[in-house]
């Protein structure tokens, strides 16, 4: 593949998916700053080594995968207690074109589940993936997919 369509690709997919990447990274790790960061190191992997997805679907997976991958890191090693007020998640949140309408308790709700809850709640909730589908983008079983969806659902009940 020639360095222009490498770098029409990477245009495209940066345009198409930065967005999707954001929100997602977001809520994980709270501070914009942070998620950029995140971001850029996502599109930075996938340059360099451009895999080929046998659909689009795949590479968006991919893309997820990896940068859900790059946060946890993140919180591994960048122990940070950043504050960002929640009117500014939800105009961040509510921001883009393809967001269906989020509300206030469900952000506070979400915000304080464990990452590996919080993980599974906005793939399979927020951006509608299967059981299925979350588990392989996680990298878990479907099984330990039910279960995590299943104490966060009982861990928001108890915080309402």
């Amino acid at each position: 593949m020639s360095n222009k369509a490498t770098n029409a690709d990477l245009e495209n997919t940066i345009l198409k998916y930065s967005d999707l990447l954001y929100r997602i990274c977001f809520l994980i790790l709270k501070n914009e700053q942070d998620v950029g960061d995140v971001i850029q190191e996502t599109f930075i992997q996938y340059m360099k080594k451009h895999p080929d997805f046998e659909s689009e679907e795949k590479k968006k997976a991919w893309l997820i995968k990896v940068s859900q991958n790059k946060c946890k890191d993140f919180l591994r090693f960048h122990k940070r207690h950043s504050y960002v007020p929640l009117d500014d998640v939800e105009d961040i949140m509510m921001g883009t074109s393809d967001v269906e309408p989020l509300y206030k308790v469900q952000l506070e709700e979400i915000w304080e589940l464990d990452y590996k809850l919080k993980s599974v709640v906005i793939l399979y909730y927020i951006e509608g993936y299967s059981i299925r589908e979350t588990a392989q983008m996680l990298a878990i079983s479907e099984s330990a997919c039910k279960k995590r969806l299943e104490r966060a659902r009982n861990k928001l009940k108890e915080m309402l």
